[in-house]
């Protein structure tokens, strides 16, 4: 594993109690809570990271078909939108 990477596990592991709160334990997108899965909105094959920014709670439902499916595109801005504003909240709290 290279440092990159490393260094991106050890964000994720420090964030992913940070989303999964700031998101409360649901799919941003949908709501539901079934099989709840971290999604980085820039992929980290493209060198997104682990940030609070880039990270977002997705259900089973949601996280393949949609953010990766046809309208994925869409999809990533659609989620910058909503994760900028639960951000935005997070840090008020």
């Amino acid at each position: 594993m290279n440092k990159r990477k490393r260094e991106d596990e050890k964000l994720l592991k420090q964030n992913r109690p940070k989303v999964l709160e700031r998101d409360n334990y649901s799919c941003v997108l949908c709501g539901g809570h079934e099989g709840i899965a971290i999604h980085h909105i820039v992929f980290r094959s493209q060198l997104g990271k682990s940030t609070m920014d880039n990270l977002a709670c997705l259900c089973v439902h949601c996280h393949i078909p949609i953010a990766h499916g046809v309208f994925a595109k869409e999809v990533r801005k659609r989620l910058q939108e909503i994760v900028k504003e639960r951000n935005d909240e997070y840090e008020k709290n």
